[in-house]
């Protein structure tokens, strides 16, 4: 059984990581700027109907197939056994988020070598939520409610927001249980935004040949991103549920 004051001393590691996060603002150096300029009227217009579509077919036809790339009812027994060992909990979640990184960072290179910034953006968003899935498993959440995936959604949407008001507007919309009586194609819509917005930049320098080799570094950076936030969450959830029995 995990003792109380261990499980407040952990609280208290992840409210700390989480307020960085939150206070941080994303500005963006001269570099990306000029780069900006260079960027045709209408890609971030491609680029978000290419997100909500990949979340629609992800969330709609493809948790079954992203199921079949890990072993769900290991995971959800392995959390049985090991519910009350903070440890062994995070060693898997750390170990499935080795395991995804590098295949988003071979992903984007694969394209990024081609010159394709948006064909890759599917098995990009597969991979997000692949591992987002792998997380809440392992500290005991089911990814499968409408409820969950508007969690996730909004995780998303905190982790790549570049502005710390919005990222903690939205934590603080996390919290609201009426606010997510919404349709779920709401959320998608808002969180395609953030990440066509997010990664404008990334996107246009990943589909230029050659150059566009550093595709493996953003995508990795992003992925990163996201799923360091959404395991600060998660076991966080745990905790607090942990500390209320």
């Amino acid at each position: 059984m995990i003792q109380n004051s261990k499980i407040k001393q952990e609280l208290n590691i992840l409210d700390k990581k989480e307020n960085r996060f939150l206070n941080k603002d994303v500005i963006e150096g001269n570099f990306k700027s000029k780069i900006h300029e260079k960027i045709p009227e209408g890609l971030e217009g491609v680029l978000n109907k290419a997100f909500i579509k990949a979340f629609e077919i992800v969330f709609n036809k493809g948790s079954l197939i992203i199921e079949k790339s890990f072993n769900k009812e290991k995971i959800n027994l392995d959390y049985k056994e090991n519910h009350a060992n903070i440890k062994k909990i995070d060693e898997y979640s750390k170990k499935a988020n080795v395991v995804n990184n590098l295949f988003t960072t071979s992903v984007g290179t694969g394209m990024g070598i081609l010159g394709l910034g948006i064909p890759d953006i599917p098995l990009f968003v597969a991979t997000i939520l692949r591992g987002i899935y792998q997380i809440s498993l392992s500290y005991g959440f089911d990814y499968t409610s409408k409820e969950e995936q508007i969690y996730i959604l909004r995780l998303i949407r905190i982790a790549l927001v570049k502005n710390s008001e919005e990222k903690k507007k939205y934590n603080e919309e996390l919290k609201n249980k009426e606010s997510y009586k919404v349709p779920l194609e709401n959320e998608i819509k808002k969180t395609a935004k953030i990440m066509a917005d997010s990664l404008l930049i990334e996107k246009f320098i990943q589909g230029i040949p050659l150059i566009g080799v550093i595709g493996g570094a953003i995508n990795n950076s992003i992925y990163r991103k996201i799923s360091n936030f959404c395991m600060i969450k998660y076991k966080k959830r745990y905790l607090i549920d942990k500390l209320n029995k």
